[in-house]
């Protein structure tokens, strides 16, 4: 039903895959938790609306702060390239700031969207339509673009955030952690307002959902680990602290979402995605 894609290694700085998505009539509907990254999705067959209002057949699909439902009619396929969090701003201006939201690709990318729609629909196969996707994001960032100095200012302000530019782990500050804030020169509210500016969301929103998204992978590509090893393990107080984290963010129980993601026609296959996405991820 899906298939998840390596990107090209020289758009691994902008991509985390490429999807083909095979969706049979019999799956009603699909169920994406709470997400920090976001997605170009072109639609090749099938209607899909979200929140009673349809889903445009070449769409950019924002983080997320919440669970999303996705109804279907008819079978479905789409294509589609997930991006990294640092990089949707950077390659779209206008998507600056938007979360939870759903914009036409044409409106973002302009008039020269149609013709790269039109070569994905007219494309001989599903690798021949994921070439024509990366080629158009290949064509965003090459220079003189300005997309890669966008992606390197997004970036600082993400790894100041979760503390990865100094190796600090995320909501766990030492002694000798300066603090997002003083690692760019900024006031606390200063980086908080640039942080929410940014990606719509505050950075421990952020952090928040990135530890959820980290979480459910863990559990799909090691199902039989012990719960509580999996809730330390991602940094969680305790085992009841990841279950409402997740209950919240996705909707369900970390045990049902696992058990719904081994069937091969599951709502949550999205799920089945980011699984194959972690494991797939360079060491």
């Amino acid at each position: 039903m899906q298939r998840v894609v390596p990107v090209p290694s020289d758009l691994q700085p902008w991509l985390t895959a490429a999807v083909v998505v095979d969706a049979p009539a019999a799956l009603a509907r699909s169920h994406f938790p709470a997400m920090v990254a976001s997605m170009l999705v072109v639609r090749l067959a099938g209607q899909v609306a979200c929140r009673g209002e349809p889903v445009p057949p070449a769409a950019w699909m924002s983080a997320s702060t919440t669970a999303t439902v996705y109804e279907h009619s008819g079978p479905v396929r789409a294509v589609g390239l997930v991006l990294k969090p640092e990089a949707a701003a950077a390659l779209f201006a206008g998507t600056r700031g938007l979360v939870d939201t759903l914009r036409p690709l044409e409106e973002l990318a302009g008039p020269g969207w149609a013709e790269v729609e039109h070569a994905v629909q007219a494309a001989t196969d599903d690798g021949a339509r994921l070439q024509v996707l990366c080629a158009f994001v290949r064509q965003l960032v090459a220079p003189p673009s300005p997309c890669e100095t966008r992606r390197q200012q997004a970036l600082a302000l993400l790894q100041a955030a979760t503390g990865s530019a100094t190796g600090n782990d995320p909501g766990n500050a030492t002694g000798n952690d300066p603090g997002p804030s003083q690692r760019l020169g900024l006031s606390q509210r200063q980086f908080e307002r640039r942080f929410v500016a940014h990606w719509g969301m505050t950075p421990k929103q952020f952090q928040v959902i990135a530890r959820l998204n980290s979480t459910l992978g863990g559990a799909l590509t090691a199902p039989d680990d012990p719960v509580v090893d999996l809730a330390l393990g991602q940094g969680y107080y305790d085992q009841s602290h990841m279950a409402r984290d997740v209950r919240r963010l996705t909707g369900q129980p970390l045990q049902a979402l696992v058990q719904g993601s081994r069937s091969p026609l599951s709502a949550h296959w999205p799920l089945q995605v980011g699984a194959q996405t972690r494991t797939d991820q360079p060491a």
